[in-house]
């Protein structure tokens, strides 16, 4: 009778463990925005391009020192991809998904071979001849995956936090090219 006890209790906890996650929200998203004083048309033009993307990039020997980069044929625009290796995140691939110039960027990431997946926007828009309010969008649905969704509101944080950082960063390269 004992061992059916400890049976049942383990069941339970595993229930609620599950049950409670339902309570999570099942979809991940941030959004973040920063004015750039560049026509939107040059902000469009310097994150449409992959080269400029992996410059930016958290993927980088800074953090990894064995990281590679390597670039499509094409470098802007839907299909524009970069890979990326390195002992520390793997290997993995951004690429560009959708393109309406001047307006809107969307990448997906895949990293380690499905392992992680992710999809951001870009959204661009002009606040007069010379500024633009740049937004960028992350989301993914985690599904009913118990680990996910009690990992949402710090994962949320988190990104919060690197995008405002990376935000920041592609104003002052914008501004400076």
């Amino acid at each position: 009778m004992r061992l059916f006890k400890i049976f049942l209790g383990f069941w339970v906890v595993v229930g609620l463990f599950f049950g409670v996650s339902l309570l999570f929200p099942r979809e991940f998203k941030v959004d973040r925005s920063i004015v750039i004083e560049k026509p939107v048309y040059e902000t469009f033009a310097y994150l449409n391009n992959m080269q400029n993307i992996a410059k930016l990039s958290p993927w980088n020997k800074t953090v990894d020192s064995s990281m590679a980069w390597f670039f499509s044929q094409n470098i802007s625009g839907v299909g524009a991809s970069y890979y990326f290796r390195g002992n520390l995140f793997g290997k993995g691939q951004l690429k560009i998904v959708d393109c309406i110039p001047n307006e809107k960027l969307e990448t997906t990431l895949n990293i380690n071979e499905g392992e992680l997946t992710s999809g951001s926007a870009f959204y661009f828009e002009a606040l007069g001849p010379y500024k633009t309010k740049l937004s960028w969008r992350d989301y993914k649905d985690v599904g009913y995956n118990p680990f996910h969704r009690y990992q949402i509101p710090s994962k949320t944080k988190q990104t919060e936090l690197q995008f405002d950082e990376g935000l920041v960063k592609i104003k002052i390269a914008v501004m400076r090219n």
